[in-house]
């Protein structure tokens, strides 16, 4: 993944949080629901990355 790539992504999951965080359904969770969900999110995200490049897909233009 490039660079460019790499900051783009990280830049939309943040802002991914913070969104998900406004929302009064997550903060009723308390913190160690919101702390499960997010890993579970993390583990998904990585898990299909590690697939992604174990498999050598990749999208050329």
């Amino acid at each position: 993944m490039n660079t460019a790539g790499l900051i783009v992504s990280i830049i939309s999951i943040l802002g991914c949080l913070v969104l998900a965080v406004r929302n009064p359904e997550i903060r009723g969770l308390g913190g160690g629901g919101a702390l499960r969900l997010a890993a579970i999110w993390a583990a998904i995200i990585i898990g299909m990355v590690v697939v992604i490049q174990w498999s050598g897909f990749r999208i050329e233009p």
